[in-house]
């Protein structure tokens, strides 16, 4: 605190704010959510839009959280994110796979799921096929799929085929869909006489597990001479979802071998996207002169990265795996160690793809991944072509892309095989006969076993569809629930303030009237913490006052702060309005009024707190009616002509009138709170002398006496002496320090008197 001034002369003093602790810009925002994409209850800290969009997907409606982190950004220079996965198994029926059979036997041309839920109850459906031999069309006739004798085609080319009669979502009209339509194996059909179309019923398939990572199948060597590979290593999506299966693809090239016959051989990895073609890649990343020498700069391991991090529900706290940071942005590798391996071992082949669909110890009935020989067909050096699996092939490419569907407990390989160089389809050497077989070692390997863990019924609820058992995909009726859960555990993992400096939270898409042990349990996380904020919503969008004021009524805390109506915003993706909650807006108004001003400063107002990016308001307010809400704790969202959108209220929902219960003078709480205690880390072991309570009193007094300036203050008093430092404190090891704050008050209520004169009447003073 300042000198006492007492007799007149010059006074200077120096304030040294160098060391201020980052604000709430720099530190950011936790949006705690669905994302399309990404790593799941990891938390993950961007800097811009485009790193965003690159990890967890570009905004397009299917989620709020995107659109909060969009707006976040705008004013704010990072923000960690903890995208929700699902963490429950869940069951798929696929109820009949069509079949061609005959003499000869016959491949599975398609699955129809059952999207009933009656179904799980009931057992294995009645759907018939009536078949005429010789002919592609047959007759469909199911109760839980709704139809009676619809002509249906296996032939690609008909208008009626399977996947145009049912279609492939989840959610479409049909009591079905078509979860596979192996299109290339239809199309190789011969509907002799011989050759008849049957039903297969599969039964329900399992989908285990919550939402996990995609992999490449193992990555083996050459042939050790009798018959055996070795595995070498296998790639892991960063992200999880079973749209990592098709985001990716891999592609391993330039295999050269030792110059002697024990030496480690070298290779290089492209990362490129799924959709292209080997004569117009799309590269994502590229990785040259690998190794599987785990003592060599160019490791695998050691280039691209090897450590797998998540949080452990049991634990409570984040475990790793691994040794080699991860430099990859998409990918991760799972390496055998190189003392396990012969030394020439070089990547020349890979295991043999999953089946995308179990049935019943039939795998071999499933259409096999279709292998291309491109590299053996080059002409001297070209190198565009990779063999592997066929991703170039148009109908190929289509049975193909069968395999990236999510897997189902108890898949086999079925009759699907390792690819390998040095098979009868190659020939080809580790050393090469021909030097330009060097230039022909590449192969590409797709992605399997990506996940959301959420079945594909189940619609996605935003707006007036949202309940209390779907809000964005997600069940959180009660605390118990599958989605309740999920949200539970991406709360524990940023709850310890050691692990992430974080000083706001979000969650768009919980609306307490109809989540409220998820919004209580978001509560407990931040007054634990007692360093962050939340935002949240305690309504829905066509939701009354008095509900609002209800579930206002229902909390007290100072750690939490929510606003009415929602707002609508204009989606530059789709060019149309959508209605948002308060939350996916409110905290770049946050973050603009850090920026302009201060944490201690009201982010509401015509001058901090209007809403970028709000075109309307779902219910515009009169002046009673934000009377009523204010009272109610809960911050109304007005309009004002002219002047646009605004927060205009900044009450946090504790009950007892304090300076607590207002949004500015908790966080200036919470701001002082996160800069002490990070300086005063340094203190922790030191000796408790005057010297070192000095030091935290000339630490601690410039930094208040800043804010104090900068109007976050009206006085303040810090104690650390002798008088709470006795001989008895100092003997059980505590320094005891007292901070007395006088936080400034905002004027939210501006009387003006306008007093009328009699003619004649004089103004003095």
């Amino acid at each position: 605190m300042a000198e006492k001034i007492v007799s007149p002369a010059v006074f200077t003093r120096e304030n040294d704010l160098s060391y201020i602790s980052q604000g709430i810009g720099e530190i950011g925002a936790v949006v705690i959510g669905p994302f399309k994409k990404g790593p799941t209850f990891l938390p993950t800290t961007v800097n811009t839009q485009s790193e965003f969009e690159n990890i967890f997907g570009t905004p397009d409606g299917t989620y709020y959280t995107g659109y909060t982190v969009q707006n976040y950004l705008r004013e704010a220079g990072t923000v960690t994110i903890v995208r929700v996965g699902h963490t429950a198994d869940v069951l798929e029926v696929a109820t009949n796979a069509i079949i061609v059979t005959g003499s000869a036997g016959g491949n599975l041309i398609s699955t129809l799921n059952v999207t009933s839920t009656g179904t799980l109850a009931t057992g294995l459906p009645s759907t018939t096929v009536t078949s005429v031999a010789t002919e592609s069309t047959f007759k469909i006739t199911g109760t839980e799929l709704g139809v009676t004798d619809l002509d249906t085609s296996i032939k690609v080319t008909d208008s009626n085929n399977i996947g145009v009669m049912f279609g492939t979502s989840a959610l479409g009209s049909k009591g079905g869909y078509a979860y596979t339509y192996f299109e290339n194996a239809a199309s190789t059909v011969d509907l002799s006489a011989t050759q008849k179309i049957e039903v297969l019923q599969l039964g329900t398939q399992t989908f285990a597990g919550g939402s996990t990572f995609a992999s490449t199948p193992w990555v083996k060597s050459q042939d050790d001479g009798s018959g055996g590979r070795y595995n070498l290593f296998r790639i892991h999506t960063l992200a999880d979802g079973t749209n990592m299966n098709n985001e990716y693809k891999i592609s391993i090239y330039n295999v050269k071998a030792g110059k002697n016959p024990d030496d480690w051989g070298t290779f290089s990895l492209m990362v490129r996207k799924y959709a292209d073609s080997d004569t117009r890649k799309s590269i994502i990343e590229t990785y040259s002169g690998l190794t599987l020498n785990d003592n060599s700069p160019n490791h695998i391991a050691r280039i691209i990265g090897d450590i797998h991090k998540k949080f452990d529900t049991n634990l409570g706290k984040f475990t790793e795996t691994g040794n080699w940071k991860n430099y990859s942005k998409h990918i991760r590798v799972e390496v055998i160690a190189s003392e396990l391996i012969p030394n020439n071992s070089i990547p020349f082949a890979h295991g043999a793809y999953t089946n995308p669909i179990w049935v019943n110890g039939e795998e071999t009935i499933v259409p096999k991944v279709v292998f291309t020989t491109g590299s053996k067909d080059n002409l001297g050096t070209d190198t565009k072509r990779y063999s592997g699996i066929d991703l170039d092939t148009p109908s190929v490419r289509i049975d193909n892309s069968l395999y990236n569907k999510a897997i189902p407990t108890g898949a086999e390989t079925g009759s699907n095989v390792d690819f390998g160089f040095d098979t009868t389809d190659f020939g080809f050497a580790p050393t090469g006969s021909v030097i330009a077989d060097i230039n022909k070692r590449q192969f590409t390997l797709s992605f399997q076993g990506g996940y959301d863990g959420q079945s594909a019924s189940i619609p996605t609820f935003l707006g007036e569809k949202i309940t209390s058992t779907n809000s964005q995909g997600f069940d959180m009726e009660t605390s118990t629930s599958e989605g309740s859960v999920s949200y539970q555990r991406a709360i524990d993992a940023v709850s310890s303030p050691d692990e992430f400096d974080i000083n706001l939270v979000v969650t768009p898409g919980v609306i307490r009237r109809h989540h409220p042990s998820v919004f209580d349990g978001i509560i407990d996380m931040v007054e634990a913490r007692e360093d962050a904020f939340y935002i949240g919503d305690v309504t829905g969008v066509n939701d009354t006052i008095p509900q609002a004021i209800t579930q206002g009524e229902a909390v007290d805390s100072n750690y939490v702060g929510t606003y009415y109506p929602w707002i609508k915003i204009l989606d530059a993706n789709t060019n149309k309005l959508i209605s948002v909650p308060p939350s996916v807006l409110m905290p770049g108004i946050f973050a603009s009024n850090d920026k302009v001003a201060a944490e201690w400063y009201a982010p509401a107002g015509l001058n901090r707190g209007g809403i970028t990016g709000a075109v309307s308001v779902l219910n515009r307010l009169t002046h009673a009616e934000r009377d009523e809400l204010y009272e109610g704790k809960i911050n109304p969202i007005a309009t004002f002509p002219g002047q646009g959108i605004s927060a205009f209220g900044q009450k946090t929902l504790q009950e007892r009138a304090s300076a607590l219960d207002r949004i500015n003078v908790r966080r200036l709480l919470i701001k002082v709170k996160k800069f002490i205690a990070s300086t005063s880390r340094y203190l922790i072991f030191e000796q408790n002398t005057s010297q070192t309570r000095n030091k935290f009193i000339n630490t601690v007094n410039p930094y208040l006496e800043g804010i104090q300036q900068r109007q976050g203050l009206y006085t303040f008093k810090v104690v650390m002496d002798e008088t709470n430092n006795t001989p008895d404190v100092i003997d059980r090891n505590f320094l005891v320090g007292e901070i007395y704050l006088q936080p400034s008050k905002t004027a939210e209520f501006i009387v003006l008197d306008f007093n009328i004169l009699p003619t004649g009447a004089t103004f003095s003073g």
